[in-house]
């Protein structure tokens, strides 16, 4: 009778046992399977409001900026010049007066009414000249350069009044024809030389003069004809830089002829509208001086 009351105790225990393992077993399925489902429903719910969150967004926004630096002091007369100015009035190129001289500023300070006509004209443009000079330069920065240039030619510029007068509307033809006249005039001036030489040479009697020893380098052939006055070999100044020059030709098998023609006799449009004048250089020298420039990497 023992027995089998242990027994039958036993297989309870087991029975009872073995249905709490099921039950908890089905438990942590169940739990398992609502927080998937709480997830799921809750990283949809994120994904919606973030979309939504993306559609409604303002287009700008408005952001508030602070003051601005102060605006840099104006630069020095000598300054201005030495980056802008330089190029024409240290060589006196495409007749412009010649830093120095007096006999070139001292006629156009008192055409111009002195200091403020000089100013004037300059932001204006004149010749071959464009608005201040071609830089990016102030009126005060522009006045600096001209009083040192006056200086330096031995003129008083005084101080003025300070204000240059707003420079009168020039139309285009008639800028055009100023830079036009300046161009025949400078070119007219170096051929001078040249053809006082032909009249010489044709007149009875007259003495044959010595010739100029060549010049065998191209760039001092360059800087000796005057050239390097708007050109440099890696800058722009009133014309292209040479390299420019270089870089859109390179592979053109015909531009060595155009170009020594056009070193020749002069011409505007390709570069812009301020003409180059023609120079006088023969043809053995043009052709020298456009393959340097050619070369140029």
């Amino acid at each position: 009778m023992s027995a089998q009351n242990d027994s039958g105790f036993l297989r309870m225990f087991l029975f009872v046992l073995g249905a709490l393992v099921a039950f908890t077993i089905l438990i942590m399925f169940a739990a398992g399977s609502v927080s998937e489902t709480l997830e799921e429903k809750h990283g949809s719910d994120s994904r919606k409001q973030a979309a939504i969150a993306e559609r409604i967004k303002p287009v700008g926004e408005v952001a508030v900026a602070k003051a601005g630096a102060a605006p840099a002091a104006p630069r020095s007369g000598k300054d201005v010049v030495g980056a802008v100015c330089g190029a024409c009035h240290a060589t006196g190129a495409l007749n412009a007066p010649k830093i120095g001289s007096a006999d070139q500023w001292q006629p156009r300070f008192d055409a111009n009414g002195g200091l403020d006509g000089l100013v004037k004209s300059a932001i204006a443009g004149k010749g071959a000249m464009p608005p201040r000079g071609g830089g990016n330069v102030s009126d005060e920065e522009l006045r600096n350069a001209i009083t040192y240039m006056l200086k330096q030619a031995g003129i008083d510029a005084g101080a003025g009044d300070g204000k240059a007068a707003a420079a009168a509307p020039v139309s285009p033809a008639q800028a055009a024809a100023d830079m036009v006249g300046s161009a025949v005039e400078a070119a007219t001036q170096a051929a001078g030389p040249a053809m006082n030489a032909v009249t010489e040479a044709v007149a009875p009697g007259a003495s044959q003069p010595a010739a100029a020893p060549a010049v065998e380098d191209a760039s001092a052939l360059a800087q000796a004809k005057g050239c390097l006055g708007c050109h440099q070999v890696a800058a722009k100044v009133l014309g292209p830089a040479y390299k420019d020059v270089a870089a859109k030709y390179r592979g053109d098998a015909g531009a060595l002829d155009r170009l020594v023609a056009k070193v020749k006799s002069g011409g505007a449009g390709v570069w812009g509208q301020i003409p180059m004048p023609p120079n006088n250089v023969s043809d053995e020298e043009a052709t020298r001086l456009v393959k340097w420039i050619l070369s140029l990497q």
